[in-house]
């Protein structure tokens, strides 16, 4: 009776700049949709929101011009957020980005609310401003880590008074479901990221011009790419130097990533730096698609419990050469093990649960 009376108690707003299409802004909604479930008032401050983001499950509140760096604005904002505040009786704020953790933090620890935010990546810290910048994110009532790593990449930054709370990053793994059998998958090895510098298309490029003739023959690359941006071009580029038009095939970005997982024989995550967590990793197992990764950083951890032979070291053709090898020859093993492996560690249903499990106890 007590637990049931503390989660009615409970009325959250969880800040972000814009309700796009990305991860972080897909673990939003889902928080929020499952409030809702939960019959847990709650609300979204934003300034814009996707078409494809928006439901009826969710309440959004929208505040034009949710400009952080400008100081009217800022006055704006936090009045705005004041009196949203006392009028929707809302008693938690969670922030999920850096931005309006700088500009709101201090004010919203003058009013009567806690506060949660949540941390998804181990941020540049190049100099002091950047340092000081980034600690504000650290300075909530309780933090969330999306993974072990980037916990302890701001250990020596945490106060020892603060509690923080690793809780991966789910996904819905009712969506990412496979109804395709596997003997109708294409040969597409598959990069599931927009080209940019750091994402390691032109390194998976030269990593495909070194495999063994019978790989090359059998297996062709598939890039998400516009071709308009100066690393798309800068691809198109290299694609027709090594005269491989007819080994990696583009597909123009896509909201519906789900059918590319479905018939994809692999994907490889080639992120040249550590990621905070790789939900492409986990979008790609639960869909029963084998998965290869840099063992490092978040996607080290996702793979290194269920199969460490599926990563790699970045720098090593031999070293990737020796996961893709083992991936092709043991395919169906990996994935027949690899949805329930993601179901029970990264479903959006336990990391929503676990996220209210802290707000209740912070409340109460």
């Amino acid at each position: 009776m007590t637990l049931q009376k503390n989660i009615k108690k409970l009325v959250c707003l969880q800040i972000i700049p814009s309700m796009g299409v990305g991860g972080v802004e897909t673990g939003v909604r889902n928080i929020a949709e499952y409030l809702t479930k939960k019959k847990i008032k709650n609300f979204i401050l934003c300034e814009s929101s996707h078409k494809n983001l928006e439901s009826d499950n969710l309440d959004i509140v929208y505040l034009k011009n949710l400009n952080f760096k400008n100081l009217f604005h800022q006055k704006k904002i936090k009045i705005f957020l004041k009196n949203l505040i006392n009028q929707k009786k809302i008693n938690l704020v969670h922030i999920s980005s850096r931005a309006p953790a700088f500009f709101l933090i201090n004010f919203l620890k003058r009013m009567d609310v806690k506060i949660v935010t949540s941390v998804h990546n181990k941020y540049n810290s190049e100099n002091f401003i950047k340092s000081w910048y980034n600690s504000h994110l650290l300075r909530g009532d309780h933090i969330i880590f999306n993974s072990h790593f980037v916990q302890n990449s701001y250990k020596n930054l945490l106060a020892t008074s603060l509690k923080s709370t690793v809780i991966s990053r789910g996904i819905d793994t009712n969506y990412f479901r496979s109804k395709k059998p596997l003997n109708n998958l294409k040969n597409y090895l598959f990069i599931p990221s927009r080209i940019s510098s750091w994402k390691g298309h032109d390194l998976l490029i030269n990593y495909y011009l070194q495999l063994p003739k019978k790989y090359k023959e059998n297996f062709m690359l598939l890039f998400i790419s516009s071709h308009t941006s100066k690393e798309e071009i800068k691809i198109d580029k290299i694609v027709k130097k090594n005269d491989l038009m007819n080994k990696i095939k583009f597909i123009k970005p896509t909201l519906d990533i789900k059918k590319i997982y479905e018939t994809s024989f692999l994907v490889i995550n080639m992120s040249i730096r550590p990621e905070g967590f790789g939900r492409t990793v986990s979008e790609s197992l639960s869909m029963s698609c084998p998965v290869i990764a840099p063992n490092m950083g978040g996607t080290r951890e996702q793979l290194n419990s269920f199969n460490s032979r599926l990563l790699f070291d970045i720098n090593s053709f031999r070293s990737f050469f020796k996961a893709l090898e083992y991936a092709i020859n043991n395919h169906k093993e990996i994935s027949s093990n690899a949805r329930n492996y993601v179901v029970k560690n990264y479903s959006s249903e336990l990391m929503c649960k676990n996220t209210l499990e802290i707000y209740k106890n912070l409340i109460n």
